[in-house]
């Protein structure tokens, strides 16, 4: 009973944690976007949206999964120093040979694109904000459920960017330091947070064999795909709006996407706790851990239910008061938008939560596949028909078919908990 209440309070101490840090991601931007748009123009926005989408490519290459698989691994050997020196080491060098390779894919495409040597003071700088987030550790401090550093860190580069912002963009002409801000927060939160594993918690590089090296790739894979996948879906759609329509498109349909991924980012606290929990606990009883996991679905599900049942009413409102007149069509895309935050709450209790954690990476991967195929598919034609109002049905309609896949995939382990 009494590991029970610690496990508990550990759990609902790193909710908090994270509870705050995601309250600096997604209200903090809630209050420069509109800055921003109103300091920059739409069609600045617009631009300096498209290509924060693009460089978002590089970062999931980066990233490699290992924000699952690393936090997975990191939990179930936590009470090994030596296991997690090696997982450690791994994941660290690998990351940075990816970086690597981001940097040299975004080189060809400097000489392939001429509109990212047009615009390359702007893309070169987006990409050390890339570099800097690579390098943050999260995947670390959520394996050893120490939630509350990454929490301080995060934070303090939240706040960093968001004064600098207020503070040094007063017209179009910086808008270079939208970036460049962005990047020094992450710089110094990952530069921080590295000293802390190594003197703090005693981690360290070792030598580590290829077998073990490849065993981190091979394992990541699937995950990286399906992340992959994921970005084909929400960043893509992006890009894809910006290379057909034009900037001023993406910046009203951005300015909702905004809002919609704040309420999404919400439940970040929940499932970013629940996942080294729950894969500790499918280890001991699987029909436990499941059972839990209905428990946060259903009240997960009415909460949002709420939230987004009001938010549909306020919408023209918030816009309005938000970004003013000039982005009022983004009012009409935040409607549409409203159910994905739920969507994507349950997307992440029956595949993230219960898939993954049960080693059915496979069947995780081959659901998104067949959504980043479903998305492309959308949104071309949509947006060709509708525009940005085209590109929120065809994220829509994907998110809807996820969440479906995931849940006749583990309905035999939901109905039976």
């Amino acid at each position: 009973m009494s590991f029970v209440k610690s496990e508990n309070r550990t759990f609902l101490a790193n909710a908090s944690f994270l509870a705050v840090m995601q309250a600096a991601n997604s209200f903090l931007p809630l209050l420069t976007v509109p800055f921003l748009v109103r300091v920059l123009g739409v069609e600045l926005f617009g631009q300096l949206a498209f290509v924060t989408a693009v460089m978002y490519y590089f970062f999931v290459l980066s990233d490699y999964g290992f924000n699952l698989t690393a936090t997975r691994d990191i939990s179930i050997n936590r009470s090994d120093i030596n296991k997690v020196n090696e997982i450690y080491t791994c994941v660290f060098f690998i990351k940075a040979a990816l970086i690597g390779v981001s940097f040299v894919i975004l080189m060809i495409g400097f000489l392939i694109f001429p509109t990212f040597i047009e615009n390359w003071p702007l893309y070169l700088c987006s990409f050390f904000v890339i570099v800097g987030q690579s390098l943050f550790p999260t995947w670390f401090f959520q394996g050893m459920e120490k939630m509350k550093y990454i929490t301080y860190l995060s934070v303090s580069a939240k706040i960093f960017f968001t004064l600098g912002i207020f503070v040094l963009v007063a017209g179009p002409e910086d808008y270079l330091l939208v970036p460049i801000l962005t990047a020094l927060g992450f710089f110094f939160s990952a530069s921080y947070a590295l000293y802390l594993i190594h003197y703090q918690h005693g981690v360290s590089f070792v030598i580590v064999p290829r077998t073990l090296v490849r065993k981190n790739i091979i394992d990541g894979w699937y995950v990286f795909l399906s992340q992959m996948k994921i970005t084909l879906f929400s960043s893509t759609n992006v890009v894809i709006l910006g290379i057909m329509i034009g900037p001023v498109a993406v910046g009203y349909y951005v300015a909702a996407e905004k809002i919609m991924r704040a309420l999404a980012l919400a439940q970040t606290p929940i499932t970013g706790s629940l996942f080294p929990l729950i894969a500790n606990k499918m280890v001991k009883n699987k029909k436990l851990a499941i059972k839990k996991l209905k428990n946060i679905a259903y009240l997960g599900g009415a909460f949002y239910l709420f939230v987004l049942g009001v938010g549909y009413f306020l919408s023209d409102y918030v816009i309005s008061l938000l970004y003013g007149d000039d982005l009022q069509e983004s009012a009409w895309v935040l409607k549409v938008m409203l159910i994905i935050p739920l969507l994507i709450f349950l997307n992440n209790i029956f595949g993230t939560q219960i898939l993954l954690n049960t080693g059915r990476e496979k069947p995780f991967f081959y659901v998104l596949l067949l959504a980043a195929i479903l998305s492309l598919v959308l949104c071309f034609s949509l947006t060709s028909l509708y525009s940005y109002q085209g590109t929120a049905i065809a994220l829509l309609i994907t998110e809807v078919f996820v969440v479906l896949a995931f849940f006749v995939l583990v309905y035999k382990d939901w109905v039976h908990a």
